[in-house]
């Protein structure tokens, strides 16, 4: 938080003074991601899809590198971002486990700036005007989803890898903020 200082006695320096700056730059890591077979591979009859509490079994990892050689770039059917390479997993061999494990994988991470402006102007000793301006996500920044349980994380399905929503568009306030930007203009009168 920061204040303006005061600048003079005259009418430029009561409206450039005393204006109050606050600011909140949120910078996260991605979460935890487990990428699921889609199928019981180990041939087990534990594997359960979807549910409560579902027990997916992992995929194996072939390459090194799980980035998607297009990431950033549009895909189609689109929209949608390509996050993973679907090349650099494999279906484990019948009977057998993947060599996974829980959480191996980071899904996009997150950053957002917001700002307020507030600033009280004096009516009279016990009354006061407060002006209060604010912006979420200034930068008006997409902030991509891949969440665990979704089919962007199911080996067996075509959507495996890419990211085909944000957060404006899933309706919901996510551990990845609300979506594009927001501005707030507020004026109260204290007395």
């Amino acid at each position: 938080m920061a204040n303006t200082p005061k600048t003079g006695n005259g009418w430029l320096g009561k409206l450039t003074s005393g204006w109050t700056l606050s600011t909140i730059y949120t910078v996260r890591s991605g979460a935890p991601l487990t990428i699921n077979t889609g199928s019981d591979r180990a041939v087990n009859g534990l594997y359960q899809g979807a549910g409560a509490y579902p027990i997916p079994q992992r995929p194996n990892q072939v390459l090194l590198d799980t980035t998607a050689t297009d990431r950033g770039q549009s895909c189609s059917p689109g929209p949608c971002v390509s996050y993973f390479n679907p090349a650099a997993f494999a279906q484990p061999a019948l009977g057998t486990y993947g060599n996974m494990g829980v959480g191996d994988l980071r899904s996009p991470g997150f950053w957002e700036w917001d700002q307020t402006i507030t600033r009280q102007f004096r009516v009279t000793e016990s009354q006061r005007v407060e002006f209060r301006f604010e912006v979420f996500n200034v930068t008006n920044s997409v902030r991509f989803y891949l969440a665990s349980g979704t089919n962007s994380l199911n080996l067996s399905n075509g959507q495996f890898g890419r990211i085909v929503s944000d957060t404006s568009t899933t309706g919901s306030v996510s551990p990845t903020g609300s979506g594009g930007r927001i501005v707030q203009l507020a004026l109260k009168y204290v007395f």
